[in-house]
C-alpha cells in the first residue's frame, strides 16, 4: 500500500513539475510585435506582444494587400458603439465582427513604433473607397487620447481626418471637444470631435441614407457621401511603417 501511495505521489509531483515547466516556457515565448511581423497567410486572430503586453488582435491580409491590424470594424448593427469613456478605454465588441480595440491598446500600439492608418469604407451599393495616412498615433490617458499624429493623406474617400488633428477623444460622459455643446451626444458617437466633425466612424449604424433629424449621427465620412449617409462597413487598420 505504501509503495502504491509513493508511486501515486511521484506521478502527481512529476505532473505538477511538468505543468510549471511548460508555464515558465510560455512566459518566455517570443511573440511578433505586429501583424506585419506575424506574417499571417489568412485573416484571423493572432497573438502579438508589444512592450511586454500580450494582445490578441485581428490581422487582415485581403482588404489592402499586406497584413494590417484591425483596430475598429463596423459590419452590422449587433454591437452598440454609443458607449462611455471607460468602455472606449478598454475596448468592446466581437473581434471577429464589430468591435473597437480600446484606446489604451491603441495608444500602446501606435507609440511603440511609427504606424500608418488605413480606413476602408463600403456603402450599401457595394462601392468601396479608402483613406490612407502615412503616420498615425494617439496620446495616452493623461493626454485624453489625442489624435496627435496624422501624416499625409492618399486615397479615394477624401480626407475625413485632417480636420480632427490634435483633438482629444470625446464620449457622451467625457466632453473634450472645442464646442460649447457635447458633440458626442449630438452626434451619438465617440470621436476626436472639434466643433463638429468630418468623420464619425463610431456613430449609429443606419441603413444608408438618414432622415433629416439624424444628419451627422451615423457612420459618416463627409468627403465621400456627406453627413446624410451611414456606411455599411468600416475597417480602421494600422501597420508599422
Amino acid at each position: 500500500m505504501k509503495s502504491f501511495v509513493c508511486i501515486l505521489l511521484s506521478v502527481l509531483w512529476l505532473a505538477l513539475a511538468s505543468a510549471e515547466f511548460n508555464s515558465s516556457i510560455s512566459l518566455f515565448k517570443k511573440y511578433p510585435d505586429s501583424c506585419t511581423s506575424a506574417k499571417p497567410k489568412k485573416n484571423g486572430i493572432y497573438k502579438i506582444q508589444v512592450n511586454g503586453v500580450l494582445l490578441s488582435v485581428y490581422c487582415d491580409v485581403y482588404l489592402a494587400g499586406s497584413p494590417w491590424l484591425v483596430i475598429q470594424r463596423r459590419s452590422d448593427v449587433s454591437v452598440n458603439f454609443y458607449r462611455n469613456w471607460v468602455a472606449y478605454q478598454q475596448g468592446f465588441g466581437d473581434i471577429s465582427s464589430s468591435f473597437f480595440i480600446g484606446l489604451d491598446n491603441l495608444n500602446l500600439l501606435t507609440v511603440s513604433q511609427p504606424h500608418e492608418l488605413y480606413v476602408h469604407l463600403k456603402d450599401f451599393d457595394g462601392q468601396t473607397r479608402y483613406a490612407k495616412y502615412d503616420q498615425f498615433a494617439i496620446g495616452n490617458e493623461a493626454n485624453l487620447y489625442g489624435l496627435n499624429t496624422l501624416g499625409n493623406y492618399s486615397g479615394t474617400a477624401g480626407d475625413g481626418l485632417k480636420y480632427h488633428l490634435n483633438m482629444k477623444f470625446s464620449t457622451y460622459d467625457r466632453d473634450n471637444d472645442n464646442s460649447t455643446r457635447n458633440c458626442a451626444v449630438d452626434y451619438t458617437g465617440a470621436w476626436w470631435y472639434k466643433t463638429t466633425h468630418y468623420s464619425n466612424l463610431n456613430g449609429l449604424y443606419f441603413g444608408g441614407d438618414v432622415s433629416a433629424n439624424q444628419v451627422g449621427r451615423g457612420i459618416t465620412w463627409y468627403h465621400w457621401r456627406g453627413d446624410r449617409y451611414s456606411y455599411q462597413e468600416v475597417h480602421m487598420m494600422i501597420r508599422p511603417k
